[in-house]
C-alpha cells in the first residue's frame, strides 16, 4: 500500500529531472533546491492524512527511494516543523541512512528544533551518536547542538556544549572536523569569551580543518596571535 505514495513522490521528481538517474545506490536527478523546496509544499493523494499515518508514508519514502531528491523532500516536510513524539521516533532513525553532508545537514535543521523544544527526548540519543562507529552520527552529535545560533532561543550550557566537542578533537574524519569547526564557531557567537579561552587552551590540539572554520568570527588581532603560535609550533615540529 505505501509502495503507490513512494511512487508517486518519485514520479513527481522525475519531471522536474534535470538528468536520468545512474547507476549509483544514491540516484541524483539535479533539481535544484529551490525547486526542491517548493515542490515539498506540493499536495500529494497522502497530504489529507492525519498525522500518524504521513510519517508512515514518509518514513517509507525515506526508507526505501534511492533517489537523493526525493529524500531532500522528506527532510524538508518536517523542517520548521515542532514534532509529535511519534514523528520524532521515526525521524530519529534517518540518520542512518545518511551518507553525505547534505542530507546529514538538512537533518541537523530538524534535530536542533527538537533539541531546543524537547531536549530529554534527544539528547540520549546525541551522547550515544558522539561514540558512535558512524561518522555520519558523530558528525549529527555536534551539528544537532545548535545547527545555526542566530536560529536557537534556548541553548545548552558553554560546558555541555564542549563536552561534546572534546572526546572528537582527533577524529580522523574529514565531516567530522567540519563538524567540529562549525560547532566552535556557533558556540563562539553565543559564548564568545569562554569559546577565546578554549581556543587558547586547545589550540596546538585542534585539526588546521576544525580550526580555519572555527576561527572565522574571531578577533583579527587575538586570531593572527593565535596562527603565529600554531605557525612556530609546526616549524618547531619539523625541525
Amino acid at each position: 500500500m505505501t509502495q503507490k505514495y513512494l511512487s508517486e513522490v518519485e514520479s513527481k521528481l522525475a519531471l522536474l529531472a534535470l538528468n536520468l538517474p545512474s547507476n549509483k545506490t544514491i540516484h541524483r536527478l539535479n533539481i535544484r533546491v529551490p525547486v526542491l523546496r517548493k515542490e515539498s509544499k506540493s499536495k500529494y493523494s497522502f497530504s489529507h492524512l492525519n498525522k500518524s499515518q504521513k510519517i508512515e508514508i514518509w518514513d517509507y519514502i525515506w526508507k526505501k527511494t534511492a533517489i537523493f531528491e526525493v529524500m531532500n523532500i522528506a527532510l524538508y516536510v518536517y523542517q520548521k516543523v515542532s514534532l509529535n513524539k511519534n514523528e520524532f521516533e521515526y525521524i530519529i532513525t534517518w540518520v542512518d541512512k545518511c551518507d553525505c553532508w547534505e542530507h546529514s545537514d538538512d537533518l541537523s535543521k530538524i534535530y536542533a528544533q527538537t533539541l531546543e523544544e524537547n531536549p530529554t527526548w534527544i539528547l540520549p540519543y546525541l551522547k550515544q551518536w558522539n561514540k558512535s562507529t558512524n561518522l555520519w552520527k558523530r558528525r549529527q552529535s555536534l551539528v544537532s547542538l545548535l545547527e545555526y545560533s542566530s536560529k536557537r532561543k534556548i541553548i545548552l550550557p558553554f560546558k555541555e556544549l564542549i563536552s561534546f566537542i572534546n572526546p572528537l578533537l582527533n577524529d580522523s574524519e574529514y565531516y567530522v572536523q567540519k563538524a567540529i569547526g562549525w560547532t566552535l564557531r556557533e558556540v563562539y557567537n553565543v559564548y564568545p569569551k569562554q569559546t577565546t579561552k578554549y581556543f587558547k587552551d586547545k589550540l596546538l590540539k585542534l585539526n588546521p580543518i576544525a580550526y580555519s572554520s572555527s576561527t572565522e568570527k574571531l578577533n583579527k588581532i587575538i586570531k593572527s596571535n593565535f596562527n603565529l603560535i600554531r605557525k612556530n609550533a609546526r616549524l618547531k615540529k619539523s625541525q
